[in-house]
Formats: structure tokens, sequence, C-alpha cells
């Protein structure tokens, strides 16, 4: 399941909160809805999981429902999203820490504070 995160506190109106609310509850709770109704409920939380309109699709429904998910994924995908972060695939060597001490020169000093 991959998914983008975005701000949702600073981006999504209340109008945008409301109606993923509402097409929650059209939706309802089933062993066939459980992943659909999974990712607009992480909207609120500001997960944009790239499977939703697949999961859409798999779920019997109204085209009406359809086309409301499908107005909320396409106005939460022009949010601005975080950057993501991937885990390293090998291993990582960390640097060894660097002691502060009084009188540390410029360069020394850049080289603590990139370690902090």
């Amino acid at each position: 399941m991959s998914y983008s995160r975005f701000d949702r506190h600073e981006h999504m109106s209340s109008e945008t909160r409301r109606e993923v609310l509402d097409i929650i509850m059209e939706i309802g709770y089933g062993e066939n809805t459980f992943m659909l109704t999974n990712s607009m409920y992480g909207l609120f939380d500001g997960y944009l999981y790239d499977e939703l309109i697949q999961y859409a699709d798999e779920v019997t429904m109204s085209k009406d429902l359809y086309r409301r998910i499908l107005r909320v994924f396409n106005t939460v995908c022009k949010y601005p999203k975080y950057a993501r972060f991937v885990e390293p695939a090998g291993p990582y060597n960390e640097p060894e820490p660097i002691e502060y001490y009084e009188g540390m020169g410029v360069a020394e000093c850049k080289q603590y504070l990139a370690t902090i």
C-alpha cells in the first residue's frame, strides 16, 4: 500500500472534510468495503492512499457516490505533499560523534553541527 502525506489541517477545507465523512457513512462498514473506508479515514490523518480509486472500483455503489469519491481524490491530489523518506536498503555507517569544546574552529563547528 503506497501513499502520499499532506497537511490536512492547512489544506483541507471543512467542506471537503464533511464530504469525506458523508462518503464514509454512505459506503458503510462491511467486508468488501473495509479497504475503501479505511483509505477514506486516512484522509483525516493526512494520508492519500494511491489505491483509493482501485478500492472504489471494487465496491458496488451508485455512479453519484463514485463521482464524489473521485472529486475528493482529485481535490486532495492537488494539495502539496511532504517529501517521501526512504530507508536505506543496505547497511549505513554513521559518522563518529564529535564532541563540542570551547574554542572550536569554524570548520570543526560546522562538522559538529552537522552531526546533531
